[in-house]
């Protein structure tokens, strides 16, 4: 099912027959006339903080559930979004692949990203040897996940500058469904990386306790890249854990312990390295051992205490550590008379710990003919970040081995140990009017957070003439949220938020000197935090039939932090690299999700459904007056779905893009991607009464593409770009029983 050799396609367009179905699917959606809503089932989200129907959520949120995982086969995070334009994943294809969320044009870290209420580790890079990424859950341990697109600071603090991500995983209950045992299997294959994968569940109720125990394996080879460029050979290995006890009567309620451990070994042999000028121009063999592994345990109780104070209380406290090792073994020819033939062995190692605890409370009144829902708490983190570069340099000739690499002398710190220190102070009330037509919620957070930084005598020695910098900030993070249902089916919001994000550890205290190349990144200690003001107007509507969201969103920046910018050279004419603010950035643009269920307007067409995603944006840097190329070209998905009343169903799903034409060069003309268009399909079977079947064929026309997020920064002629394009036309499989 695997394809290594397909034909590339340059500047895909878009068939007129193509055309034709969009513009019909986005007609049908927006003349229907919506229905009457009683049959509706409600989606709840928690990303107030607190249970609450989709539907009154005065923002632009996504849900994507179990079913929606199954059902398009998606094994990690970039196939989790394939079908949410505005919502972007990271893939280094060279040797480092899947990263982290970019929403709205703003990524990385600036995206608030939790499992269970516990944050994901921030990620770390360093050249194109050390990138420590993000590391999330196995898809099979997800119940489902939600996004919310644009700052979220008030209620999540400096890291929802750009969304929030929520993870959260199964519980016994989502397997039991009422019985004392259940168990689910699954088994699959995906084409585009030769891989298999298996995960086995198992819960159980003893009326005193509950208890889920969970296994997944995946094994893949590199990803195909459609043409016939030959991606980087790769082997990878992931092993994830998950074990929740949940005792349903401890103290009042019900007290949840979750552990949760997982590693990810990914082997490569770096050939696309090989003989790029100008640190690899003599290089002729290039392997990469990248091994990540992150324990969790965490405990929450929920409380109903019924008193003034609060109608509900949850407790959390969670402990979490993230090790990160990737060990680069290299050989290079001999360079004449300057250098002999040499193997270079490099390791870079990061370690982050983090320990938390957060309080909820949740408290309904009424106040004259108004009513509120009062949610209020706090949360304190503390955290360790150790960095560690190491490795030595032997003469394959003479056998000497020396600890200096390209000027640089092993071992060596490119920050020094940090601590760091964040708590927060937050609360939200929302006010509905009698007739429960208004709805109007303001928020208000504080935020404390330090940096320490810890200077041993390996950052001194690499750095003498930097000294690291502390760093205490503190900050008022307001939100004010106005809804308003004008019937049943159709309902407004507006919403300002302000969004907060401390200097990072590594921009504020970054030390990097590469003296063969005469290349320095120093600190920054006068980095100020970014904050950001955004406003988004949204139109909803819902009904039996159809429901659509249309939102306008508008977000300004100031402070935009930029990491290690290119500064020119210096007196000694050594190239400097520097975290800096950039003063004043917007972004703005627009984006439409509706769905329209065809067989309540049709009875004979019970079963299909229809569903347009689309987001368009623009973002600009208005000092220097040109465009932010964070921001993705515009985007969109149609899916086409039916369900059968007999257990078996397909999708039929397209996603397009316009081509990249807005682009801020630097001293090069940057790379610009091409539109595209690609087709996907799927289809579930019943096997028997308890397993189903799952088939996709992705990129069904063979098309040859490249996502923005990927290659973004890279010059036109840079020769890895074309290590960017994705897969080719390929199939997946999955198996799924329940006991």
């Amino acid at each position: 099912m695997r394809r290594k050799h397909s034909r590339p396609h340059k500047g895909t367009t878009m068939p007129h027959d193509k055309v034709a179905l969009v513009l019909a699917a986005l007609l049908a959606l927006t003349t229907t006339p919506t229905l009457g809503a009683e049959n509706i089932i409600e989606e709840v989200t928690v990303v107030a903080k607190r249970r609450m129907p989709l539907a009154s959520a005065p923002a632009t949120v996504t849900i994507i559930g179990r079913e929606q995982i199954a059902t398009t086969l998606s094994s990690d995070i970039r196939d989790l979004v394939r079908y949410e334009p505005g919502v972007t994943v990271r893939n280094d294809p060279v040797r480092f692949g899947v990263d982290s969320f970019a929403i709205r044009g703003v990524g990385g870290d600036r995206v608030a990203a939790e499992i269970d209420g516990v944050a994901v580790a921030e990620s770390f890079s360093v050249g194109v040897l050390a990138d420590s990424g993000r590391i999330f859950t196995d898809m099979d341990f997800i119940e489902r996940v939600e996004i919310l697109r644009g700052p979220a600071s008030a209620l999540y603090g400096s890291d929802a500058i750009g969304g929030v991500v929520l993870f959260h995983t199964l519980d016994p209950d989502d397997l039991l469904e009422g019985r004392s045992f259940a168990s689910q299997w699954r088994a699959g294959y995906r084409g585009d990386t030769d891989g298999w994968s298996a995960s086995a569940l198992n819960a159980w109720d003893a009326g005193r306790m509950q208890l889920l125990l969970g296994y997944a394996h995946r094994a893949n080879q590199e990803t195909d890249i459609a043409g016939p460029l030959k991606p980087n050979p790769r082997d990878s290995r992931s092993d994830q854990a998950l074990g929740k006890l949940i005792l349903p009567q401890v103290g009042g309620g019900p007290l949840e312990i979750t552990l949760e451990a997982g590693r990810v070994r990914d082997r490569t042999r770096v050939d696309a390295l090989l003989g790029v000028a100008p640190r690899f121009t003599n290089t002729t063999a290039m392997r990469g051992d990248d091994t990540a592994e992150r324990v969790r345990l965490g405990l929450e109780h929920s409380l109903q205490p019924d008193n003034r104070f609060a109608d509900e209380i949850v407790w959390r406290i969670h402990a979490q550590r993230t090790d990160t090792e990737q060990i680069t073994d290299e050989r290079r020819r001999a360079a004449p008379p300057r250098s002999p033939p040499v193997e270079l062995q490099r390791a870079f190692r990061l370690e982050d710990e983090l320990a938390g605890a957060e309080l909820i409370a949740s408290r309904t009144f009424g106040a004259g003919a108004w009513s509120h829902e009062l949610v209020y708490g706090a949360e304190i983190e503390a955290g360790r970040v150790t960095e560690l570069r190491d490795g030595y340099q032997r003469d394959l000739d003479t056998g000497v081995v020396s600890t200096a690499i390209l000027g640089e002398v092993f071992p060596l710190r490119d920050f020094p140990i940090t601590r760091r220190i964040e708590a927060g102070l937050y609360v939200q009330d929302e006010m509905r009017s009698p007739n429960g037509r208004w709805r109007i919620t303001p928020g208000l957070r504080f935020d404390v957070y330090r940096l320490r930084p810890d200077e041993d005598a390996i950052y001194r020695e690499d750095n003498p003439s930097a000294r690291a910098v502390a760093l205490d900030e503190r900050a008022l993070s307001p939100k004010l949220a106005v809804l308003h249902e004008f019937s049943d089916q159709l309902g407004a919001f507006v919403q300002y938020a302000r969004g907060f994000r401390s200097p990072p550890f590594e921009d504020v205290n970054i030390g990097l000197e590469i003296p063969l190349f005469n290349y320095r990144a120093v600190p920054n200690p006068d980095l100020r935090p970014e904050t950001s003001d955004a406003f988004e107007l949204g139109l909803r509507t819902r009904g039996a039939a159809f429901h659509a969201t249309l939102s306008v969103h508008y977000t300004r920046f100031k402070d935009f932090i930029e990491s290690r910018v290119n500064l020119g050279v210096d007196a000694n004419g050594a190239t400097l690299f520097q975290s800096r603010n950039i003063e004043q950035a917007r972004m703005y643009g627009l984006e439409f999700d509706g769905r329209l269920d065809l067989g309540v307007l049709q009875p004979d067409l019970a079963g299909w459904s229809v569903a347009l995603n689309a987001a368009w944006a623009r973002g600009e840097d208005t000092v220097a007056d040109q465009p932010l190329n964070s921001v993705e070209p515009a985007k969109a998905a149609l899916l086409i779905d039916y369900d059968a009343p007999t257990g078996w169903g397909a999708r039929l799903a397209a996603r397009a893009a316009a081509k990249k034409h807005r682009v801020a060069d630097g001293a090069a003309r940057l790379f610009r991607t091409d539109g595209y268009f690609v087709l996907d399909a799927f289809v579930h079977l019943p096997l028997g009464k308890r397993g189903r079947v799952n088939l996709g064929l992705a990129n069904l026309t063979d098309q040859h593409y490249i996502e923005w997020i990927d290659v973004r920064g890279r010059a036109a002629d840079d020769p890895l770009t074309p290590y960017a394009a994705n897969a080719g036309r390929h199939g997946s499989v999955a198996v799924n029983w329940r006991f």
